[in-house]
């Protein structure tokens, strides 16, 4: 959930995520990704005066909390819209070290990014699942790797309950689980943790129909019209719906050869 594996399903849910996607120095968000970062140089990740690539970068989450530590930051993105939001968000903060590349991972070049990085990171994307991408990765850092990704855990009792009556099964997509073997596979000598998260989301009743019909649509389920209205209402209090959905996230760090 969703299927994020076509082309056309990835432009359809990015396309719709982008203008809502957590913007980088929400207060909330940034003190999330700070924790991770913490983490991530206790596990021997050092970004001072590196040049970084963040892989799926979306608005910019990591690449521009990071941009204060590293010598450049590039955040590659297949989504024109949050390279927007990522552009703007550099633009009003005067970071000057941070440009974006758009494309997709996969249809990236290898020649394009081999050792041109220090440090190469991939966080909570679906751009780093098989092994070629973890190839291409290892490729364009001549330091270090870093991955966040999901770690088996999601949960979420509405979106539960509205996947649950139209036969979706309700999960956290692929990640970690995916990552470790590939990393066993090639012989890495990697460290990893996993951690907790949960966030609250708030929205209009409208506003969150739309994003059901939309991941349900990229799962190949027709939207229960009647029923999700009804469901929807009796969701909402003073004209609003709230979610919590709790998480386990996987970071991985690593040497290539």
């Amino acid at each position: 959930m969703p299927m994020l594996t076509t082309k056309r399903n990835e432009k359809i849910f990015w396309r719709h995520k982008a203008g809502k996607y957590p913007a980088p120095f929400d207060p909330e968000t940034l003190k999330k990704t700070l924790r991770i970062i913490k983490k991530a140089e206790g596990l021997g990740a050092d970004f001072r005066g590196r040049d970084l690539l963040d892989i799926g970068c979306g608005t910019g989450i990591y690449a521009l909390a990071l941009a204060k530590k590293a010598r450049s930051v590039v955040g590659l993105d297949s989504s024109a819209g949050m390279l927007s939001r990522f552009r703007a968000e550099a633009k009003e903060r005067r970071i000057k070290n941070a440009a974006a590349l758009k494309s997709a991972w996969g249809d990236l070049a290898a020649a394009r990014v081999v050792k041109k990085f220090d440090i190469a990171l991939a966080s909570m994307t679906h751009a780093v699942i098989k092994l070629s991408d973890l190839e291409k990765m290892e490729a364009a850092s001549r330091e270090l790797c870093v991955y966040i990704g999901w770690a088996g855990v999601r949960k979420n009792a509405f979106l539960q309950k509205v996947y649950s009556h139209h036969g979706v099964k309700y999960e956290a997509p692929a990640g970690a689980e995916k990552i470790v073997p590939l990393l066993k596979k090639l012989g890495r000598d990697f460290r990893a943790v996993y951690i907790k998260d949960s966030w609250r989301s708030e929205g209009k009743p409208e506003e969150v129909l739309k994003d059901i019909k939309v991941t349900l649509k990229i799962n190949g389920a027709r939207p229960d019209r009647d029923w999700l209205d009804k469901f929807i209402r009796r969701k909402t209090k003073n004209g609003t719906v709230t979610q919590i959905t709790a998480a386990r996230k996987g970071l991985i760090v690593w040497r290539p050869v």
